[in-house]
């Protein structure tokens, strides 16, 4: 069962903190794959953007690694997400992200909200989770947050971004960091010579959502569906397919 006062505090505040979801050996194992699979030259293609060094997404990871399984069905973060977004929430795309040493503070947005209505909807389209594979901390990069910033239900201005305060969201590596789609935040900046933050991103929609529009995501391939436990097969069965035209274009 979720922690105590989780739900209620992504609820209120527009995020909640899991710690120690998974084991650090765990986590140790995954980041140890993750680096890997970053520096792999023929995942650059799946890559957010094949260019970026310093801060880095991968798409696609369902695919690539199995024991990202596990966290995409976590029962504690599935009761939060279906609290949410109802019985038929289903997984979006599972993301791996590298903040490397130097890299600068990522811009403070809201998530998946490019064609909704300035007026965002008070339903929430999205729960988004990052997990810690690597420690976070202030100096290399954690995740940030403005509080409440949900409430407001429009993506931040200019003015917004200028005059919040947001708030590095840091925790030990097996920890996870859930926060509503419409709540204000970025990725810190990294400002150690030596630190890697190393994180796996899973994203989840309402069973209502139109996945098309997300660009980028990648599709779950058969052969790897064929493998997933029931439960998981149930958060992915939308999204089967050998390339990504086949169900995220027109």
């Amino acid at each position: 069962m979720l922690q105590q006062g989780a739900i209620e505090h992504l609820e209120t505040f527009g995020y909640c903190l899991i710690e120690d979801a998974i084991s650090a050996a765990q986590a140790d194992a995954m980041a140890e794959k993750y680096f890997q699979l970053h520096q792999d030259p023929a995942n650059r293609q799946i890559f957010q953007d094949p260019n970026a060094e310093l801060y880095q997404t991968l798409f696609g990871v369902v695919n690539l690694d199995e024991m990202c399984w596990k966290c995409i069905a976590h029962p504690q973060v599935l009761e939060a997400v279906r609290y949410f977004l109802g019985d038929g929430a289903r997984l979006g795309e599972a993301c791996t992200k590298w903040v490397k040493p130097r890299a600068p503070q990522g811009g403070i947005h809201s998530d998946s909200t490019h064609d909704l209505p300035a007026r965002l909807p008070e339903t929430p389209w999205m729960i988004n989770s990052i997990w810690m594979i690597t420690d976070f901390t202030v100096e290399n990069g954690a995740t940030l947050v403005v509080p409440f910033s949900h409430r407001a239900r429009r993506s931040p201005s200019e003015q917004d971004i200028a005059e919040s305060h947001p708030i590095p969201v840091c925790g030990r590596r097996g920890s996870v960091l859930l926060w509503h789609g419409g709540t204000w935040h970025g990725q810190g900046a990294n400002t150690t010579d030596d630190q890697h933050r190393m994180a796996l991103n899973i994203a989840y929609y309402p069973a209502w959502w139109n996945l098309m529009r997300e660009g980028g995501h990648q599709p779950v391939f058969p052969e790897t569906f064929a493998r997933m436990p029931e439960d998981l097969q149930g958060l992915t069965r939308h999204k089967v397919a050998k390339q990504r035209a086949d169900i995220y274009e027109f």
